[in-house]
């Protein structure tokens, strides 16, 4: 080979490596070479995760590669073109999930929180009954002839409160007194009334039986109680048989990780269950409290008869809306969705100050909201029907109606499952 062709070779290499090269980075910086031009354009993409993971997605019609795999978790769509595109998710047995996606340039549009809903009839669990509870897996049933679970009766016509190791807490309405049970050992039933009144009396002097209020269960020792009378909120151990006064006339109270939150006459305060102190968190008007629920970091959310929803911390207060008629706080603690009296449904994100109007769909009256576990789609009760959506302001807003006729539901997230009753029983199905 002379040296004039090698040199010639030399060049071409050269001149392809340049332009393989640049096509290369133009590429991988978002840019797409269009033929008809001859130029480069700018380009977006779509990245999807759903669960299951292995739905058939297409485009416009056109079927995508599902890039889900041991190695890579969700697919990723690149080089569109900025325009509107029509993308589709279907998998046998389940409903299909369809979103309309605007793409931008060098921009990527993400639907990382996608449920497609599972069509598998539920599981039926029991007849009919009018209330039920579901406790570490243990299904607790209110009904005309008392409270039930397993097969055994309890003591009580109600269930007041209940925690995940089997710890239950009944009442009787005819002879004002509480139980505490723990529905693996059912033939063992303690009268909370009377243990209350007389560690009251014996341990700290305080004579004459007084009603329960109220009564939890303690959040992290299920030994333990936190019981309000009509003047002052205490802490009960069953186990030590000790108690201890907290507050002074309070009128409701909530707990929730290493705190008890309640308020009184003009003030909102929390106790410390580790250190047991007590300190004020805001001024509060108690008799315009309609709901309230208890975030992390000392937030409160509280929505009022007038229909102002706020959140309250430590000297501060956040108003959210002026016309709320129900909310849901998510698991996040930053998420809250509410529903306007005029019919909007809307979420709202504390850590990014933003609002989300949600168009579900759903004409009729709702009634409940609650959040599935990804804090990323509500459970909403309409009516009497039920529906799993998805929070997200492009359209079409996924919805699905769970069933009908349903007058309660339980969703329990570490088992992923739906609990819910109508007139032929109690079912269980998978989201």
């Amino acid at each position: 080979m002379s040296i004039r062709t090698r040199r010639l070779l030399f060049y071409i290499s050269s001149f392809l490596f340049l332009i393989i090269s640049s096509l290369l980075v133009a590429y991988s910086l978002g840019f797409k070479l269009d033929f008809t031009n001859l130029s480069f354009r700018e380009t977006g993409g779509i990245y999807l995760r759903s669960e299951p993971t292995d739905a058939s997605i297409s485009l416009d019609g056109k079927e995508i590669k599902n890039q889900s795999g041991f190695l890579q978790s969700g697919t990723l769509i690149s080089n569109l073109k900025e325009d509107s595109y029509h993308l589709n998710l279907e998998r046998d047995g389940y409903f299909n999930w369809e979103k309309n996606v605007s793409v931008k340039k060098s921009l990527v549009e993400v639907f990382d929180s996608i449920v497609l809903v599972s069509q598998k009839e539920p599981d039926k669990l029991s007849e009919p009954v009018d209330k039920f509870y579901i406790n570490d897996g243990s299904l607790i049933t209110e009904a005309a002839g008392g409270i039930k679970t397993g097969g055994n009766k309890l003591l009580g016509d109600s269930v007041i409160d209940t925690a995940d190791d089997g710890t239950v807490i009944t009442y009787n309405s005819v002879s004002k007194t509480y139980y505490l049970y723990n529905i693996f050992i059912p033939s063992t039933a303690l009268n909370i009334s009377t243990l209350f009144n007389n560690l009251k009396e014996s341990r700290l002097g305080l004579i004459g039986a007084v009603p329960i209020v109220k009564v939890a269960i303690h959040p992290f020792n299920h030994d333990r109680l936190i019981i309000q009378s009509r003047g002052a909120l205490y802490t009960l151990d069953t186990a030590r048989l000790t108690i201890e006064q907290i507050a002074e006339a309070p009128v409701d109270f909530k707990t929730k990780g290493q705190e008890v939150v309640f308020y009184g006459k003009d003030s909102l305060y929390k106790y410390s269950l580790i250190f047991r102190t007590v300190s004020k968190i805001n001024a509060l008007e108690i008799d315009e409290i309609k709901n309230w629920e208890l975030g992390s970091d000392s937030k409160v959310v509280i929505l009022f008869k007038n229909g102002e929803l706020s959140v309250f911390s430590d000297n501060e207060v956040f108003n959210i809306a002026d016309k709320a008629a129900l909310f849901a706080l998510a698991s996040d603690n930053e998420t809250i969705a509410f529903l306007d009296y005029d019919g909007p449904l809307y979420v709202y994100k504390l850590d990014k100050e933003k609002y989300l109007k949600l168009e579900s769909g759903i004409n009729e009256t709702i009634s409940d909201l609650s959040w599935y576990k990804d804090n990323e789609h509500l459970f909403i009760k309409a009516d009497r029907s039920l529906y799993f959506t998805e929070v997200d302001e492009r359209l079409p807003l996924n919805t699905t109606r769970l069933g009908t006729d349903i007058s309660e539901y339980d969703y329990k997230p570490n088992e992923d499952s739906l609990y819910f009753l109508t007139p032929k029983g109690i079912f269980k199905s998978e989201i």
